[in-house]
């Protein structure tokens, strides 16, 4: 088992669910980095669920399987919430350090991906900074099956080239007909949104109609069932090959400068 007292620095397989009462306390400057959707409120950390999401996962303890129907599981998620024992102050302070530092790569950033998987009833919503060379994934789960991570934000990096099979880790997580959308914004101002509908599992691309400012869906188009994984290698691509470039700059015409005032000379005639 991975020792989560030490959190990784680099891109890894397991998934931190930090409580969001740890993130609410970090500095101003570093919680202004945060995907604005998904920064915690404070009526979001209610009095129950922080703690006895803690005390059922301790810090350093991966949280256990469920039985079937009861809950669901991704990948291996190691549970940090605060624990009440007097031993784990050490460990606190490790992982707000570590917390700390997540946050403050944020600041590398230089494309956002967010994703959004819903059935209604359950959703997976991952927000994705693209820094250089890695991701940095914040992930919320809400909805049937997911009550054990109430409370909990989770966190990881992520090699760029890990986000399609992350994200369709997640949409296996969703057990019923779900939508996906996806939408995206880089540095350079490329930005826009991409849809896919699951039906008794199988994907298919809504056509988006546009009639003056409506926006209708129309005719959807079948998909193979790699539809995700093709979708983000895609969106991957785009932005990768905009870094860099700038937005075009109009350039402005020179200001207005004032007329001179001429200074007329009058010739007098003597008489």
């Amino acid at each position: 088992m991975t020792d989560t007292t030490k959190p990784a620095a680099e891109p890894g397989s397991s998934w931190f669910a930090v409580d969001i009462a740890r993130i609410m306390r970090l500095p101003a400057r570093l919680r202004a980095r945060w995907p604005h959707d998904l920064t915690p409120r404070p009526d979001a950390a209610g009095p129950g669920s922080v703690g006895d999401a803690a005390e059922a996962a301790s810090a350093g303890e991966a949280a256990p399987d469920e039985d079937p129907g009861t809950g669901k599981t991704i990948t291996e998620t190691l549970m940090l919430g605060e624990s009440s024992g007097r031993g784990s102050r050490r460990g606190i302070d490790v992982l707000t350090a570590w917390l700390t530092g997540f946050a403050a790569e944020l600041n590398l950033t230089r494309s956002r991906i967010t994703i959004v998987i819903s059935s209604g009833d359950e959703t997976a919503h991952l927000e994705v900074s693209l820094c250089e060379d890695l991701c940095l994934a914040v992930l919320v789960l809400r909805g049937e099956g997911f009550d054990e991570f109430a409370g909990f934000e989770l966190l990881r990096r992520l090699r760029p080239q890990d986000l399609a099979q992350v994200t369709e880790e997640l949409c296996s997580l969703i057990e019923k007909d779900c939508v996906l959308t996806l939408t995206y914004l880089s540095e350079a101002k490329v930005a826009g949104m991409e849809l896919l509908h699951r039906v008794d599992g199988a994907w298919a691309r809504p056509r988006l109609e546009r009639e003056g400012e409506t926006i209708t869906v129309g005719v959807e188009q079948s998909l193979e069932g790699n539809a995700v994984r093709i979708l983000l290698a895609t969106i991957l691509t785009r932005l990768r090959t905009t870094e860099g470039r700038q937005p075009p700059v109009t350039k402005q015409p020179p200001p207005l400068q004032p007329p001179t005032p001429r200074r007329s000379s009058s010739i007098g005639r003597r008489s």
